[in-house]
């Protein structure tokens, strides 16, 4: 079987995250610092300028790879995705990326992809071009002004003292982790490619992962309350291939404030790629 693809155009997904509880994720610790941060949160190693703000060196911002990681393995055990492989005595957890027939990709795996080349069991599979990518995603301007306001000039995050306790001896070992302070927000791009039809009916995968994500969390320390977040302001706007031919060709959106009114309205946006 032969697979034919073309690219018929873009879906550009605009959103705001909003940080319901303080935000985790790791980033390196250079140098070992005697009454320092242990788990410090990843930030930005150069100045960046985005037009309506700066972004300086050392602010904290989320990965594009925090965000894709964590709503496809949320799909992956929403879908069943997840098998356990027992080999030598040790546990491996696997995904899955064939349909129950085993002869063609899941629809998971062709949305977020699965690499340039497939295991020899999968030998009468064809890879996909990955539909869907996500960007890094920067603090807004606001949140930057209220970082300045609230925690002073070069400070953007907060630390969470956090306790260890021995079930036995009741010695507590206290830890230090940096969080996002609560209530900041990013701006969120996600960027949805579309060479088939039925491309039109995966990109509601997306959506549902991202409320999955809302009712879950993103990060580190989620058991203990980090990295509860929620999508708002969406915006999506379909470009067809011939906007790329023609500047005049305006792409079409459609806007939402929630994610749960984004998929009630999933068919207005696949609507948008089926007018252009």
């Amino acid at each position: 079987m032969d697979l034919k693809l073309e690219f018929q155009g873009i879906y550009k997904i605009k959103a705001k995250l909003q940080c319901i509880t303080g935000l985790h994720i790791g980033g390196s610790k250079e140098n070992f610092e005697i009454g320092g941060i242990d788990n410090p949160v990843i930030k930005t190693t150069t100045s960046l300028n985005l037009g309506d703000r700066e972004i300086k060196e050392g602010m904290p911002y989320i990965p594009g790879s925090s965000l894709k990681g964590k709503i496809r393995s949320l799909l992956e055990w929403q879908y069943g995705l997840v098998k356990a492989k027992f080999k030598d005595g040790k546990v491996k957890g696997e995904t899955i990326i064939t349909d129950n027939t085993g002869e063609n990709l899941n629809d998971v795996a062709i949305v977020f992809g699965t690499g340039a080349s497939l295991p020899k069991e999968y030998k009468n599979i064809y890879p996909q071009p990955v539909r869907v990518k996500f960007f890094d995603a920067y603090p807004t301007k606001e949140t930057i002004s209220k970082w300045e306001e609230e925690l002073g000039a070069g400070l953007y995050t907060e630390v969470k003292v956090e306790n260890a306790i021995d079930r036995i001896t009741s010695v507590a070992n206290p830890r230090q982790q940096e969080r996002v302070p609560a209530g900041s927000e990013f701006e969120v791009e996600i960027i949805f490619e579309v060479f088939e039809d039925k491309d039109l009916d995966r990109l509601k995968i997306v959506f549902e992962g991202m409320k999955r994500l809302e009712d879950n969390y993103l990060g580190g320390g989620g058991s203990r309350g980090n990295g509860r977040v929620k999508f708002e302001e969406i915006i999506v706007e379909f470009k067809d291939k011939n906007s790329y031919l023609n500047p005049e060709h305006k792409p079409k959106e459609k806007s939402f404030s929630s994610v749960d009114e984004a998929l009630a309205g999933f068919q207005e946006i696949k609507n948008l790629a089926k007018g252009a």
